[in-house]
């Protein structure tokens, strides 16, 4: 069921269901404004009230149609999350998208990494413009860490402008009223642990670590406890593959689904039939299952989407089934 939750930290409380709005950006398909719109629409309408986005999205596609679609609602019913890491900078004639095939017809803006104190300050006030709001409730640092850079120099330089002088960009907005709580958002929980060693996050945002398909995280979960950092989830359906009507042809990681994830897959849909339960609304509540996550954040790609991924989340799933998921290690 959906739940207010409360980020420990700075006593934020926060809807236990998230909208993603990479899809707004044209994520793996083409959207019209009108379709864009009428899903923000459609979300505000059956109850939605925590929207997460970023510059990244699109170029700022979904920055400025998430904006749009928030327009009728009033500022202090929902709570607004974004991201900084990534400036926009003309990219003038040049053909192609940085993002790669991912994102279809994006703005036309190069992508420039850039953690430091500057480079956050600015980014935060294009993304205000963009979104056409007075404040950001949550700025979480996106994607630092060698999953998107590798092991190399250049991730040492960003993770490095980050403690020296990003940091205190994300403290002095908190300072100040222009965000609420700020942390970091990443694929992979190495770097998460990292930054507590240097940093004081509200909260973290771990995407495609924690979900029926990876559960093993009780490391990262424990240190999260110990420095007080609350934690929300982000692709509870593993980029797809757990809610896909045709698992083979869908993505797992971005690319192909190997072979033993269908499998375990086709395990885990067994449990949930015999209990009458979809397997997406398993997906979606599972992460909450632990103390440390007060969120879970799922993209949306249309108005069926919309209220189905609402109506998952609101689904009261008997214990019998947490049990019986359990005794195949999912716990």
């Amino acid at each position: 069921m959906i739940t207010m939750n409360t980020i420990k930290s700075v006593g934020l409380s926060v809807p236990s269901l998230t909208f993603g709005a990479a899809s707004l950006a044209n994520l793996f398909k083409s959207l019209s404004n009108t379709e864009a719109m009428a899903i923000v629409d459609k979300a505000i309408q059956v109850g939605w009230r925590y929207f997460d986005t970023a510059p990244h999205y699109g170029s700022g596609l979904a920055e400025l149609r998430l904006g749009m679609g928030l327009r009728g609602l009033a500022r202090g019913e929902y709570v607004l999350s974004t991201k900084v890491g990534r400036l926009l900078q003309s990219r003038k004639q040049q053909p192609g998208l940085e993002a790669g095939e991912f994102f279809f017809d994006e703005n036309p803006f190069n992508r420039h990494a850039d953690y430091s104190y500057a480079g956050i300050m600015r980014s935060y006030e294009d993304s205000i413009q963009r979104l056409g709001t007075r404040y950001i409730d949550i700025l979480y640092v996106h994607d630092i860490g060698t999953y998107t850079y590798g092991q190399t120099p250049l991730e040492r330089k960003h993770f490095k402008d980050f403690c020296d002088s990003g940091q205190t960009a994300l403290d002095e907005l908190k300072r100040n009223g222009d965000i609420k709580a700020w942390g970091v958002g990443a694929n992979e929980e190495a770097i998460l642990m990292e930054v507590m060693d240097h940093a004081a996050p509200d909260i973290f945002m771990l995407a495609n670590r924690y979900n029926l398909l990876e559960t093993d995280r009780q490391a990262f979960f424990a240190k999260c406890e110990q420095h007080g950092v609350s934690v929300a989830i982000a692709a509870p359906f593993a980029t797809g593959v757990l809610v896909a009507k045709d698992k083979s042809s869908s993505l797992y990681e971005y690319g192909a689904v190997p072979p033993a994830v269908i499998e375990k897959i086709n395990h885990i849909e067994a449990v949930c039939n015999k209990h009458h339960v979809p397997l997406g609304a398993a997906a979606l509540q599972f992460p909450l299952r632990n103390k440390n996550v007060v969120t879970v954040t799922c993209g949306v790609q249309s108005v069926e989407q919309a209220v189905t991924n609402y109506e998952w989340a609101n689904l009261a799933i008997p214990a019998a089934l947490w049990d019986e998921l359990a005794g195949l290690g999912i716990k």
